[in-house]
């Protein structure tokens, strides 16, 4: 195969081949040699450490027999290489694939490709020198940062959102500008609170405990002789976390406003379970102590709050010793955590294999 070719300065291919040698064995950078027909002629050590084969697995064979590709990957690949035996420097951009290793394991990576013609003395592109980048995780690093971004913009236009929502109820309500300050401020401290703790936790939800106990730390904190929390460990996601705490925040609001927080004798109990049949979410806001607790003739903040929320079913029942307010929320919507780690694309990937 080297035998018929000539070199740049008329020298026999044995010569080239080892020009090939001493340029490129201690380069750190993986490249790969192709003749005219698309056999390979040369790998330097970095380039068969990436695919994991020694030079005599890969010397002499046709590029597409070492390294399967699909027919649709190959005629688009086989088109660069053409182009670079016409002369012109080529490019593969993040060529996905699934490499299978030595011990038999598969992982995926995403190579980014540089052709470059090599001129033999008869004016002729003679090869095609192949500089190869595992780009694999700057791609990883790369995806997580636009998911990451993606996320952030989606979470800033619904805390805006938010935002935009509670001031419009606030001040639907407020007799006053000095009593829709002071409501408008507490609920966005509220929310604040809850921005900060699920920072604390790098946005992988909140404890519905822990959501509970910080909206009611300021009555008497849990555990107390007032309060009363029982229920499984449920991590719920970071927009239902939010969520969470808005509703909590405001039904403690008006339990000291108005219910069991307002009264020396009033007691709050606090209960959540999952219905597996249903696959729901349950919470129980229990007052008691109370006396001559009736429906309110009109809809209060936390009731249009909570109607702004459509996965969210709430019961208000309106016993004389106290309110009760049961909440319903699918599991799915209420666990689920959007901040799933983004992975290397897998469908249509050819899987890049070793030679027996």
């Amino acid at each position: 195969m080297l035998e018929t070719l000539s070199t740049h300065q008329g020298l026999p291919a044995e010569a080239v081949y080892i020009n090939f040698r001493n340029i490129l064995d201690n380069i750190p950078s993986a490249y790969m040699v192709m003749d005219r027909d698309l056999h390979i002629v040369y790998a330097n050590p970095a380039y068969l450490n990436y695919v994991e084969r020694s030079l005599d697995d890969v010397l002499g064979q046709y590029i597409f027999d070492c390294f399967p590709e699909d027919e649709k990957r190959v005629n688009a690949v086989k088109e660069r290489f053409l182009k670079t035996l016409e002369g012109k420097v080529t490019l593969l951009d993040r060529q996905y694939f699934q490499f299978t290793h030595a011990d038999g394991s598969t992982s995926e990576k995403c190579w980014q490709c540089v052709q470059t013609p090599y001129y033999g003395a008869h004016g002729k592109v003679s090869y095609i020198i192949q500089h190869a980048d595992d780009i694999t995780t700057a791609e990883e690093l790369r995806q997580k940062y636009e998911m990451i971004a993606r996320e952030m913009d989606h979470r800033v236009k619904n805390t805006f959102s938010v935002v935009q929502a509670v001031a419009s109820l606030a001040g639907q309500g407020a007799a006053d500008i000095d009593e829709f300050r002071e409501q408008f401020n507490s609920r966005l401290t509220a929310m604040s609170r809850t921005h900060s703790a699920l920072c604390h936790k790098d946005w992988n939800g909140l404890l519905l405990s822990e959501i509970m106990k910080n909206e009611l730390e300021q009555y008497g904190g849990v555990p107390s002789d007032r309060i009363c929390m029982k229920g499984p460990d449920i991590l719920l996601g970071p927009k239902s976390s939010q969520d969470a705490s808005m509703i909590i925040h405001e039904l403690a609001t008006n339990a000291a406003k108005y219910g069991c927080f307002s009264r020396p004798e009033g007691r709050l109990g606090l209960s959540w379970w999952t219905e597996r049949s249903t696959q729901t979410l349950i919470v129980e806001w229990a007052e008691t102590g109370m006396s001559g607790i009736t429906e309110p003739e009109s809809k209060g903040f936390g009731t249009q709050l909570t109607e702004l929320m459509p996965t969210i079913e709430v019961e208000r029942i309106y016993r004389d010793e106290g309110l009760l307010v049961r909440t319903s929320v699918p599991l799915a919507i209420a666990t689920r955590n959007p901040f799933k780690r983004s992975r290397l694309r897998r469908a249509g990937l050819p899987r890049m294999q070793r030679a027996n």
